[in-house]
Order: structure tokens, then C-alpha cells, then sequence
């Protein structure tokens, strides 16, 4: 009986011993699938940033390149080859963080190939291509298919992978390229990458100052705020001014110019909404009284505020009645001479 016992005791050793080995064996792999899913997914935050920095190097040389005739168009720029800007270069044209590190574990560094299509022209365009250095693969060395996925995961909708299944093709939701690279060499499966296509054209086919290039602007265009200009301003269409002004209210900037109600422009001047024409105001001079009238009423410029004409302008008198006589005569007030002058540019 003894016996026997023990011998159930082995039988359910063995048993506990066989069960915690499979345990271990598959936590072990468990814990190995997740190494391998958090490196995947690092590799591909790590290729989003280099993603940024290609999309920088296009928005910053996409016309050069567009007009480029010989590989090292962008040397004075510090990139030896356009069509292939390498990690370093981005980093020293400060692209890219200085302590970003050149590789990864999961794909190693990644290669760039830049390219132009249609070019010159209106249709050219500009397109780059990020790939991974080498192909993630498996411990058998194919194709790793969950880390891809991880990987596509952690690109949120910007990466593409060439698939077992489809060998010819790196293929994404938003592009898809021949897996034959402009310099001839082939991607194997399993290799990820990102892409800069026609649609990010858009970055550097707006109007950028000190641009060398004159884009003719095809749509409407929207400032919020205000617009400075260093030189003249050509209008071939019509030019409407929304602000509306009245006479003698206060204003800014000087010579700002709006238009009035009731037609006509408005332009500020010595910080009063003044008439954009030749009249430079009115006033009235009395040889005994100055600039008033004979109730004691200013009769001074409205635009001056004293008995004077606007500048660029000059008096010219349209009305001369009463008498300069020192002393009235009898039964007489001493009205004094009055002169009213119009201010005529």
C-alpha cells in the first residue's frame, strides 16, 4: 500500500512539474510577444519622427528641388544628395532632435528617397519615401506579421508595410508604392515605412516670404489681423473698404483711410477722420474779435481747431463785409471787419 502511494506522490509531482514548466514556457513567450510588440511600436514613433523631419525638409526646400538640375542643387544647404537627405544632415539643419539616436532595435535606421514627378511645370511635384533599414522578422526569419500590425498600430494611419502576401507593393491606408526603390534595389517583406505624397504638396505650394517663386493666388484670401506691406499695392479688381467713419471722430492709425456714409473717403488725419480731398476746412476772421463771430461763437477750422488751413492747403477768402473803423459811429455797435476764408488744396 505504501507503495503504491508513492507512486501516485511521482505520478502527481510529475504532473505539477510538467504543468508549471508549460506555464513558465508560455508566460516566457508571452512576455517575449510583448518585448517584441513595445520595440515595434517604438520603431515606429521613432520613424514618425524622422517622418516630421523629411516633411520639414520638403516644406523648407520643396521649390528648389522642384527646379533642382543636378543632385547637390541643396549643397550650400548641407545635404550632398536632394534626392537622398540622410539622419545627420536633417539633424544638423535642425529637423531633427540632436540626441535622437541613428537606429532602432526593431528596423534598424531608416533610409529616405526623394524624387520628382512632372517637373518643371505646373504639375510638378515632390514625394518622399521613409523605410525601415531591414525587414521585421521572426525567429525563423520570416515575415513578423503581429509586430507589423503593432508596428501599422503605433503609426496611427502614416506607416505601410510590404506584406508576405503581396510582395511587389508597400502598402498603407493613405498610399501605396512599387516595393522597387528609384535606385533599383527591392524591399524585402516585412520592411515598414512611411511616406511624403502629392497631397502634403499643399506645405510648400502657398505664398512664403522672401519666396523666389510668384504663385498666383487662385482662390480667396483671408487675413485676421493686420496686413503690412513694404511697397506699393497693385489692384486690377475692385477694391471695397469695410470700415465706415465719420467726420471729425477720432482715429488711428494716421492716414488710415475709410470711407463715409454717405459716399466718398474718409482719411485720418492728426487724429481725426478727415475728407480724402483738396478742402482743407473753412473759418471766419474778425479784425476786432479774432476767430469769432459777433454772438462770441467760435469761428475757428474745424480740421485745425485755430483760425488756419489744413496742411496742403491754402486760404483763399470768399467773403469781405464790415468796416475796420476803431470807434463805431453814433448809434452804431462796432461790428469790426469780418473775413471768411475756404481752405483749398
Amino acid at each position: 500500500m505504501e507503495t503504491n502511494q508513492r507512486g501516485l506522490a511521482l505520478v502527481e509531482l510529475a504532473l505539477v512539474m510538467m504543468l508549471g514548466m508549460m506555464l513558465a514556457v508560455l508566460g516566457i513567450r508571452s512576455w517575449v510577444n510583448q518585448v517584441n510588440d513595445a520595440q515595434a511600436r517604438a520603431a515606429a514613433v521613432w520613424m514618425s519622427s524622422v517622418h516630421k523631419a523629411v516633411l520639414g525638409y520638403l516644406q523648407r526646400h520643396g521649390p528648389a528641388i522642384q527646379d533642382a538640375e543636378v543632385d547637390d542643387a541643396l549643397h550650400v544647404h548641407g545635404f550632398a544628395n536632394w534626392r537622398a537627405p540622410t539622419l545627420a544632415e536633417l539633424a544638423a539643419a535642425g529637423l531633427l532632435t540632436s540626441g535622437m539616436p541613428e537606429a532602432v532595435r526593431a528596423t534598424g535606421s531608416a533610409r529616405i528617397h526623394v524624387w520628382k514627378r512632372e517637373c518643371p511645370g505646373d504639375a510638378c511635384t515632390v514625394e518622399a519615401l521613409i523605410h525601415s533599414e531591414r525587414p521585421l522578422l521572426d525567429p525563423r526569419g520570416q515575415p513578423d506579421e503581429a509586430a507589423i500590425a503593432q508596428w501599422l498600430l503605433a503609426a496611427e494611419g502614416e506607416g505601410a508595410a510590404v506584406h508576405p502576401d503581396e510582395p511587389g507593393r508597400l502598402r498603407g491606408t493613405r498610399f501605396s508604392y512599387s516595393s522597387a526603390l528609384p535606385d533599383g534595389s527591392i524591399m524585402p517583406p516585412g520592411t515598414v515605412g512611411m511616406a511624403v505624397t502629392a497631397e502634403h504638396q499643399a506645405l510648400w505650394s502657398f505664398l512664403r516670404v522672401r519666396d523666389h517663386r510668384d504663385p498666383d493666388f487662385q482662390g480667396n484670401l483671408s487675413v485676421v489681423g493686420d496686413l503690412h506691406g513694404g511697397g506699393d499695392a497693385v489692384v486690377t479688381g475692385q477694391l471695397t473698404l469695410g470700415r465706415e467713419a465719420q467726420f471729425n471722430q477720432a482715429c488711428r492709425p494716421e492716414q488710415a483711410i475709410a470711407h463715409h456714409e454717405s459716399g466718398g473717403l474718409m482719411v485720418c488725419r492728426m487724429g481725426r477722420w478727415r475728407p480724402a480731398g483738396q478742402f482743407g476746412g473753412a473759418y471766419t476772421y474778425n479784425s476786432h474779435y479774432g476767430c469769432v463771430d459777433l454772438d462770441g461763437v467760435s469761428a475757428v477750422n474745424p480740421l485745425t481747431g485755430r483760425c488756419s488751413c489744413a496742411p496742403g492747403t491754402s486760404a483763399v477768402r470768399i467773403f469781405d463785409t464790415g468796416t475796420e473803423s476803431e470807434h463805431a459811429q453814433p448809434g452804431e455797435s462796432m461790428l469790426g471787419r469780418r473775413f471768411v476764408y475756404v481752405c483749398i488744396g
